[in-house]
């Protein structure tokens, strides 16, 4: 029987619900029912990250200099996970994930296919889909899905009989058993966020999140369960509007958004950002509490939640945090503020800051999820030196342009172009692209193009997003790039280039008006028009300048503004390079830059 803390008073007051408080109960007859405890276990957002990652953790751990330094450590990986699901693994237990495939090469190459062979090793009791489940389409998914020997769930999701979908064993939710009870899984899935962002098509339906939760729950409860957990992928924020707007629900386990939730206030201490409380509590509308988590994203960690439920299916008791689980190999920074192996007393140092808190743990891998990827990761380490085509002509990457007029050879960063014509490709939503100069870090030389290429060109740890923004916005955020890339600050990095956007450029402008005569090309007809000030615009973009880096300003003020204007595809940098020489060019061939469908149309200097 798993242990439990009980939760502070305090905790549970600044969120306005006490823990004591039933959430889900039912007016189903409890006679012959008693009090359980049950152990979550959960992931989320894993986005086919399988082995360990780099991170760094501010830990105190020498005594001579007290307080936090930083530690580089090797965190995470589903190896880690597996171990300490078994180590925590009884028969009041259920293990979790409510989905997200997709991100790095181990899905550019397998599909899924190494994900689901993992998840069946950890023994899913649920696994809820995510939307972006769906990129490579529905016969895909159904394909993938005779892989699993777990259950796949989504609630709201119904593929109609014109779905190669149909037939396939989505369910709505699912019923447990534990020591005798029966405990409901209702999966959910965020349906505006799929329809727009995956490839599914019309011929499968969607049901409202709020009210199929509604119709499951009361599905659950005509069959005696009166404990309900919904696995979610809806995100933080809509897993509380969730929890605010249906009755006799328990615990919410999400994912989707990414968030990381803290009990302890470890988090902050190693210089983790937290998004909010590990459970989050909201007040259901009969006041009665429900319980909502997440575990952050990438496979850095393990959701562990703890419930107790008294006879008549209420939650007593809530309690629990995500585990960071790391490895033994730890380095520091030294007095040339080089990265180096932390030496024996430094060890022992960060092994003792470790074993003081509660979020971190040391954990072995399980070899035999290192046996599993092992071929895979053979397979991906050696596709990195093979070829994905041919570039005919030379790419150059530089940054500032010089001057040429309209019909002249162009200057610039051809690569830059390339960058944002395979974002502009990969993400289905995007009406246009911009990728800033200094995102890409060598030219594409003519001759043998190969996946280390690939990495070398885009080698930060940067993902693929889109913004809606305004055509108005659009050509104020291109202004910026240029000034910032021309100012005192030098960042000639900046300078934006762009996929379906063509633009003159005027050098030493006063500032803002630098780019003009802004034009927009019509994924569809392929016309040029100019851009429509008031129309929204989908802007494929990269995770560094959507925060508002680089003097990209205004992608981080609409992003603050209306969060639901963001998405993250969580697709690494250079996965939609890949994917566009391997599908999207004819016989794998980049051809001479276009200039008619090049970024700039010209480039003049201002006289002073």
């Amino acid at each position: 029987m798993s242990q439990f803390k009980r939760v502070s008073a305090l905790g549970c007051l600044s969120l306005g619900a006490l823990l004591v408080a039933g959430c889900g109960g039912s007016d189903n007859d409890s006679q012959g029912s008693k009090a359980i405890d049950i152990t979550l276990l959960h992931t989320n957002d894993h986005h086919s990250y399988f082995e360990g990652q780099t991170y760094d953790l501010a830990l105190d751990y020498d005594a001579s200099r007290p307080g936090a330094e930083t530690v580089r450590v090797d965190l995470g990986g589903f190896p880690r996970i597996a171990t300490a699901i078994e180590d925590y693994r009884d028969d009041h237990t259920l293990v979790l994930n409510s989905g997200e495939l997709n991100g790095t090469l181990y899905f550019s190459l397998f599909k899924g296919e190494v994900d689901f062979k993992v998840f069946n090793r950890i023994g899913l009791d649920a696994y809820e889909l995510g939307n972006h489940e769906f990129d490579e389409g529905e016969a895909h998914l159904a394909e993938l899905m005779t892989l699993a020997d777990f259950p796949i769930i989504g609630g709201n999701v119904h593929p109609t009989a014109d779905s190669p979908l149909y037939g396939s064993n989505i369910e709505p939710y699912v019923i447990k058993e534990i020591d005798g009870e029966l405990v409901g899984i209702i999966g959910v899935l965020k349906v505006e966020k799929t329809r727009e962002s995956s490839l599914v098509t019309d011929a499968v339906a969607f049901d409202d999140e709020i009210e199929s939760v509604r119709a499951h729950i009361n599905e659950l409860k005509g069959k005696s369960v009166n404990k309900i957990i919904v696995l979610s992928h809806l995100g933080y924020e809509f897993d509380q509007v969730l929890a605010a707007n249906v009755r006799d629900l328990d615990v919410i386990i999400g994912g989707d958004t990414h968030d990381v939730l803290d009990a302890t206030g470890e988090f902050e201490g190693m210089g983790i950002e937290v998004d909010g409380r590990y459970p989050t509590v909201v007040n259901n509308p009969d006041g009665e509490p429900v319980y909502i988590a997440q575990a952050w994203e990438y496979a850095k960690g393990l959701g562990r939640m703890n419930i107790r439920f008294d006879a008549d299916g209420r939650v007593t008791a809530a309690t629990g945090h995500v585990e960071l689980l790391v490895g033994d190999h730890f380095q520091i920074r030294d007095d040339n503020d080089d990265w180096v192996e932390a030496d024996a007393e430094q060890q022992a140092g960060i092994t003792s800051a470790i074993d003081n808190l509660t979020t971190v743990r040391q954990v072995a891998e399980a070899e035999d999820v290192l046996t599993l990827i092992a071929p895979y990761k053979a397979e991906l380490e050696a596709y990195k030196q093979e070829s994905l085509g041919t570039v005919l002509a030379p790419m150059p990457f530089t940054r500032i342009p010089s001057d040429f007029a309209p019909g002249e050879q162009p200057s610039g960063s051809y690569a830059a172009q390339v960058v944002a014509d395979a974002f502009l490709s990969y993400l289905p939503k995007a009406d246009v692209a911009i990728q800033n100069a200094g995102g890409v870090r060598a030219a594409l030389d003519d001759g043998n193009f190969t996946v280390a290429d690939a990495y070398t060109i885009l080698p930060f740890s940067n993902t693929v997003v889109t913004i809606d923004m305004t055509g108005e916005q659009i050509v104020k955020v291109l202004n910026e790039a240029l000034d910032y890339a021309q100012g005192i600050s030098a960042s000639t990095g900046a300078f934006p280039y762009s996929a379906n956007l063509r633009y003159d450029v005027v050098l030493g402008a006063e500032v803002g008006t630098g780019i003009r005569n802004v034009e927009v090309k019509d994924k569809t007809s392929g016309t040029w028009s100019p851009i429509d000030a008031s129309a929204i615009y989908s802007v494929a973009t990269n995770s560094f300048t959507a925060l508002g880096k680089d003097g990209y300003v205004t992608f981080g003020e609409v992003r603050a503004a209306n969060p639901d204007t963001f998405e993250d595809s969580d697709v690494a940098y250079a996965v939609p390079l890949l994917e566009y020489f391997r599908d999207e060019l004819p016989d794998n061939t980049l051809p001479p830059l276009d200039p008619a469908n090049y970024s700039l149309k010209s480039v003049t200097t201002a006289q002073p």
